[in-house]
């Protein structure tokens, strides 16, 4: 549904969307890298979580009168990464209760000591993982041309108001010590749907 009254805020929308996007990027390549569990865990917590803020600021922007016609399939990919990474964290949760004698899964399979067997996946959580880097990969040049061309649409006061709105977001999550994590919940808001046919 288009609407004149999210036209005012596309800009800003538009910067945060970025910013998010790009933050999401910086900090997934890093716990891509050999690391504790915990550490991994809240490393994708914070992607899920700029993720999912730049689709939330995405869908705002894409509601205004004047989109490009990019943005709702650009969201709709943002947003399948998402998933998959969820995914990806489930697994990963799952791999390390079922390693951990102190878990209540793996106290529920090896009950009173009835079993020895080893609970893996076909494919673990490290593969996964990789699978969703590429999709990073894939994102990059769309996402650059996109952000490019919606620039370059701009007049002078909004792209004044999207510069000021990148540069104050960035700046703030790079003085964060401690960054958000991710509620599971989040990732089943609406965003615009696709019209095929």
């Amino acid at each position: 549904m288009k609407n004149k009254t999210y036209d005012a805020n596309r800009p800003v929308h538009l910067a945060r969307r970025d910013v998010f996007l790009e933050k999401a990027t910086e900090v997934f390549h890093a716990c891509v890298a050999d690391m504790p569990y915990k550490q991994r865990a809240q490393q994708i917590d914070t992607t899920l979580y700029c993720l999912q803020s730049a689709v939330e600021h995405g869908t705002l922007a894409a509601n205004a009168t004047h989109t490009s016609p990019l943005e709702a399939p650009f969201l709709l990919f943002i947003r399948m990464v998402l998933f998959d990474l969820y995914s990806v964290r489930v697994i990963m949760e799952n791999e390390h209760a079922l390693k951990d004698r102190k878990s209540p899964l793996w106290q529920f399979l090896h009950r009173n000591g009835k079993t020895n067997d080893i609970v893996s996946f076909e494919r673990g959580g490290e593969q996964l993982l990789q699978d969703v880097a590429h999709l990073f990969g894939m994102a990059e040049a769309p996402f650059r041309d996109i952000q490019k061309t919606l620039i370059e649409r701009m007049d002078a006061n909004d792209r004044e108001r999207y510069q000021r709105a990148y540069d104050g977001l960035k700046r703030h999550l790079a003085t964060r010590t401690r960054q958000k994590g991710f509620t599971p919940g989040q990732i089943f808001l609406p965003t615009p749907e696709m019209k095929y046919g």
